[in-house]
């Protein structure tokens, strides 16, 4: 495991993709604290968190899905895959490995950052580290879900251009397409198939991490909900963001194992 670990970091620490994503997320991010200092005092550091959040949603999936695919990619590219196939070792035990040390790499490389930024943070904002720490517990899982997704990506694909595709694809899914979906399918949700709704509403990633730091936040109150509310919000916000994590995670690799497996016996 530390063997992929410090290869992983060798290699994205040489090419500039990662640095480069996580330039432009730091100066995104020094953008808005400066703008977030007319906040109001009371709720400012809450509603900068949020915001700062909701702008990350645009650009670490897509960041997360371009690292994780290309690093599969390329080992396709550069044979070692099949030297490691060759090797008795099963692609799960690959996959695994590699995840592992992907989802070290890119968590410590931007939830250092973000822990840097606390400094600044406490200068121009009334800083909480609890909503804080609740803020890096939803970048964190973000960045997991979708590197995860670019694993899957990875496998599936055989060429770049295919991988292009198919990341852009991917990003414009969740970013645009799925709340379209929703808002067409509003006019027919009743009492009676709420609850249904909101299963396929909270199973989406961007949904339910983003309600969970809401209700974290105290942006989002669950106090004297409608009963139509309480059939929306079936489970708790924290139960919520585990099971998105887990199914997320555990069917992207899966998938991920058995079409590339599937592949090969073809």
């Amino acid at each position: 495991m530390m063997m992929y670990l410090a290869k992983e970091w060798k290699e994205l620490s040489r090419a500039k993709g990662l640095w480069l994503a996580l330039g432009i997320v730091m100066i995104l991010s020094i953008l808005l604290l400066l703008e977030a200092r007319s906040f109001p005092i009371e709720h400012g550091f809450q509603v900068f968190l949020l915001s700062l959040y909701e702008m990350q949603v645009f650009l670490i999936p897509l960041l997360s899905l371009f690292l994780a695919s290309f690093t599969i990619m390329q080992e396709k590219e550069l044979k070692t895959l099949m030297i490691l196939m060759t090797k008795k070792e099963s692609y799960r035990s690959f996959l695994l490995k590699k995840s592992f040390a992907i989802h070290g790499i890119t968590l410590g490389v931007f939830i250092s950052w973000y822990i840097i930024f606390a400094i600044p943070m406490k200068l121009f904002l009334s800083f909480n580290s609890i909503d804080f720490l609740y803020f890096l517990i939803s970048i964190s899982a973000l960045l997991l879900i979708f590197n995860q997704i670019g694993f899957l990506m990875g496998s599936l694909c055989n060429t770049r251009m295919q991988l292009v595709g198919a990341n852009t694809f991917i990003w414009f899914f969740f970013i645009f397409l799925v709340d379209l979906i929703f808002l067409y399918a509003l006019p027919y949700v009743t009492y009676s198939n709420v609850t249904i709704f909101s299963v396929f509403y909270f199973l989406d990633p961007l949904h339910t991490l983003k309600f969970f730091l809401e209700t974290s936040l105290g942006v989002f109150s669950l106090e004297y909900m409608s009963r139509l509310m309480e059939k929306v919000v079936w489970m708790s916000p924290s139960l919520f963001f585990i099971s998105n994590l887990i199914i997320w995670m555990v069917v992207s690799f899966e998938l991920a194992v058995f079409l590339r497996n599937k592949g090969d016996r073809q």
